[in-house]
C-alpha cells in the first residue's frame, strides 16, 4: 500500500528542516523552493601553514596561495522531498 502523498505545506517543512540539517554542516543554500534546495560547499584553503610557507619563502608562495584561492573545488547537492515526504539527493 503507498503512503498518502503529503501537502506542499508539509513537504516545505521537511525540507526546511533538511536544508538547516546542511547548514550545521556547512552547506550553503544556493537556491530554494518549495520543495528542491541546491546547497553549495566550497573547499576550505589551510591559511595558517600557506602564511607560514609565504613568510618562509619571501612571497613565492603566495602565488600557489593565490591560485588555490580562485579555483577552489566546490560540491554541489540537490535536496528534492518526494509526494511521500522522502528526501532525495541529486
Amino acid at each position: 500500500m503507498t503512503d498518502p502523498a503529503l501537502t506542499d505545506s508539509q513537504r516545505s517543512d521537511i525540507l526546511s528542516r533538511t536544508v538547516a540539517d546542511y547548514a550545521r554542516k556547512g552547506w550553503a543554500t544556493e537556491s530554494i523552493s518549495n520543495t528542491q534546495a541546491v546547497m553549495v560547499k566550497t573547499k576550505r584553503i589551510g591559511w595558517f601553514w600557506n602564511l607560514i610557507l609565504t613568510l618562509i619563502t619571501a612571497g613565492i608562495w603566495l602565488i600557489f596561495v593565490i591560485y588555490r584561492a580562485l579555483n577552489r573545488k566546490t560540491k554541489r547537492v540537490v535536496l528534492f522531498v518526494t509526494e511521500q515526504g522522502k528526501v532525495e539527493t541529486r
